[in-house]
């Protein structure tokens, strides 16, 4: 009940003195937070607030299809900041290394640093927000926080292909 009466509170604004204060869960306790926070969480949803792509003249059609036969046509593909060796961001390089510690190394890449209407179109595409994307089998599998998470409980290395033997 007193968990229910607490988000209740979260939403609702109160009046202290003259300025406008939304109340906001801190260690368990509620706490005062700025007007403003609770005024852009009401207005996040309005069009003026939606993404805006830096990337002009690029065929949305002819980059989702690039993207489609990317990750149909490679079993493990990786959309990320830099490249396997010399990654370009911290996220980047998390799951490329967990990607090592499970022994997988047999992955295509695409460092969307160099390919900007690749790096908006793969956002669209699996309508994930961030970079690093992993897919596995066609399928997105998600981006570094959702594959941490996987190599930590042992799962990212179930769903990778098996290496290929030679006979």
């Amino acid at each position: 009940m007193a968990a229910t009466t607490a988000r209740r509170l979260l939403c609702r604004s109160v009046r202290l003195g003259t300025s406008s204060y939304a109340l906001r869960a801190v260690g368990g306790l509620l706490r005062p937070a700025p007007a403003f926070a609770a005024a852009r969480r009401n207005f996040s949803g309005h069009p003026d607030f939606e993404p805006q792509s830096n990337v002009s003249g690029a065929d949305d059609n002819k980059v989702h299809d690039m993207l489609k036969q990317l990750v149909t046509e490679n079993e493990v593909v990786l959309f990320m900041k830099g490249n396997p060796d010399m990654p370009q961001c911290g996220f980047s390089r998390a799951v490329a290394q967990a990607l090592e510690e499970v022994g997988f190394s047999d992955y295509a890449y695409v460092n969307v640093l160099k390919y900007p209407e690749v790096r908006e179109g793969v956002k669209k595409f699996s309508d994930w927000p961030t970079i690093p994307q992993l897919y596995v089998k066609a399928e997105f599998v998600g981006g570094c926080d959702i594959v941490m998470q996987m190599h930590k409980d042992g799962e990212l290395k179930e769903i990778l292909p098996k290496p290929k033997t030679s006979e």
